[in-house]
């Protein structure tokens, strides 16, 4: 069988998401499966021809990046967004809700000339086939779907809620002990990686369709939370797919200043 072309690509980011790729040892053992013809931290980017699959991780916040991704587009049959950044825009997004003014002055203060640009999920650029999000991604997850690749078989990302695994392993609910989860909102499939420790979900598998977004804020206020606490939470990974979120629900945008 001829192996499938893939490749490994990032835009502005920390390489964190190819680097869990590359450390996970079934990984390793699945690559000799594929035609791996691009990966920036193990070979050289010579290759000029077309791919079958290409894994993409990093935010868009660049011309040159939305330059970059317009060309392996051209060349590429299905394209997988890798983490939160390039899913759902990540940390660097939460730039889109501060004073853009005062966050390159706090930045760039010895600088006036530099542009600046809104950092966005690589969705908002070319079209996005797939996505594994979370920070960093699960590998399971990402080695399913490399035999879901090898197999034929249709990738099929989790439905639930974290706090649907929470259950699942007899968690306590966070919330229940005072502290501010988004796992009613989040989408699982981390096995509630976060909460199990003890640490408070922040929302990096992104916000869950099916959710009852303006019921988990009034029982917020219940709670005693604040506008701000919701706002920093929620900005964290995932802001401008909680917004969107709240247009859908149309929801008082909690997200704005």
């Amino acid at each position: 069988m001829k192996k499938p072309v893939v490749g490994v690509f990032g835009v502005s980011g920390c390489a964190g998401c190819m680097l869990t790729m590359l450390y996970e040892d079934a990984f390793k053992q699945l690559s000799n499966f594929l035609d791996l013809r691009s990966f920036p931290l193990i070979k050289e980017d010579k290759y000029t021809g077309d791919f079958d699959y290409v894994f993409i991780e990093g935010t868009v916040c660049s011309d040159e990046d939305i330059m970059k991704l317009n060309e392996i587009r051209k060349r590429t049959k299905k394209v997988v967004a890798i983490g939160s950044c390039a899913a759902l825009g990540g940390v660097p997004s939460a730039k889109n809700f501060l004073d853009q003014e005062k966050v390159m002055k706090l930045v760039y203060p010895k600088t006036n000339q530099l542009k600046s640009t809104l950092p966005q999920p690589i969705s908002m650029h070319i079209k996005v086939d797939y996505s594994l999000p979370q920070c960093p991604p699960d590998k399971k997850e990402i080695l399913e779907f490399i035999q879901c690749i090898l197999t034929g078989r249709e990738f099929k990302p989790y439905e639930n809620p974290v706090c649907f695994e929470c259950r699942k392993k007899g968690n306590k609910c966070l919330l229940d002990e005072g502290k501010l989860c988004l796992g009613p909102i989040t989408n699982g499939g981390c096995n509630a990686l976060c909460p199990s420790n003890k640490t408070t979900c922040y929302g990096c598998r992104g916000p869950l369709k099916e959710a009852n977004l303006k019921a988990f804020i009034n029982l917020l206020k219940e709670k005693g939370f604040t506008k701000k606490e919701l706002h920093d939470k929620m900005r964290t990974f995932a802001g401008l797919g909680f917004g969107e979120l709240e247009e859908e629900n149309k929801t008082s945008r909690w997200l704005e200043n």
